[in-house]
């Protein structure tokens, strides 16, 4: 009988091990797919002209006010806070958020939580702020923005 009972523990045990696997490839699935998706978006705005990026963009900032609402746009999911991931954000990121007009850090990081599609966490807005001063100084170091001004009343602009 022990050897029954071992054996059913064994085949329990090996049935749990199964579904923690299939749970697990189930979530990388879903977060390869959404990375596709993204990438796909990406690939679509790149081909797109100048002048229809800059109607993306403004689409994009009034997709912000509808997930402020509580629609939220497709992301990586982050599986650890249960909320959405950051996307990774290029130094074309932050080229397609500075305007021609003088803008402050805090507008131009105002503008890019816009942009995300859903309402950020706290720590995923820190997250940005800390992304934001080194973008804007490898941009002013190859020139291809400006700035004027000091401190707090850095603005910064397109070239």
């Amino acid at each position: 009988m022990s050897k029954l009972e071992s054996a059913k523990s064994a085949i329990e045990a090996e049935i749990a091990h199964a579904k923690k696997g299939l749970s697990y490839y189930q979530s990388r699935i879903d977060v390869l797919e959404q990375t596709l998706f993204q990438l796909d978006s990406i690939i679509a705005s790149e081909s797109a002209p100048a002048i229809q990026r800059g109607k993306r963009q403004k689409q994009q900032q009034s997709e912000g006010s509808r997930a402020k609402r509580g629609r939220t746009k497709g992301a990586v999911k982050d599986i650890a806070t249960g909320g959405m991931d950051l996307p990774s954000t290029p130094s074309e990121y932050w080229m397609d958020l500075i305007t021609d007009q003088p803008q402050t850090a805090p507008e131009i990081l105002k503008s890019a939580v816009d942009s995300l599609g859903f309402p950020p966490s706290p720590a995923q807005v820190q997250k940005l702020r800390q992304r934001l001063t080194p973008a804007l100084q490898a941009l002013l170091k190859s020139e291809k923005i400006r700035d004027s001004g000091s401190r707090r009343e850095r603005r910064f602009f397109k070239v």
